[in-house]
């Protein structure tokens, strides 16, 4: 069995109540420590995952209602989750004939 890494991030703290959930899963999960996560945020959690194990498995043991309430995001590689820290590093999710039509639309309006 191989592992792979997962990351999730929220609103607010989340970490105890998403740890139970999922310790209480049949599913083949390892908890991890990111540290420096505490106090006022940035809320992170880490976890090893059985590889065979698919996103849409993990979130549904979690709850949607949770997932919800937290705002949680989850990442597949340690690149996507610290991308997700650095908010300078945002960028768009328009394309550039995507921003030349919002353009067009504000021009007519």
């Amino acid at each position: 069995m191989g592992w792979i890494t997962i990351y999730i991030t929220g609103k607010t703290d989340f970490r105890e109540v998403v740890r139970e959930k999922l310790e209480n899963s049949p599913l083949a999960i390892m908890p991890g420590n990111i540290g420096g996560t505490g106090g006022d945020g940035p809320f992170a959690d880490m976890y090893w995952v059985d590889e065979s194990v698919h996103l849409r498995t993990i979130k549904e043991a979690i709850g949607s209602k949770l997932v919800w309430r937290y705002r949680l995001r989850f990442y597949g590689s340690l690149e996507s989750f610290i991308e997700s820290q650095n908010p300078t590093s945002k960028t768009s999710d328009f394309t550039d004939e995507e921003k030349a039509l919002i353009r067009e639309m504000q021009a007519s309006a």
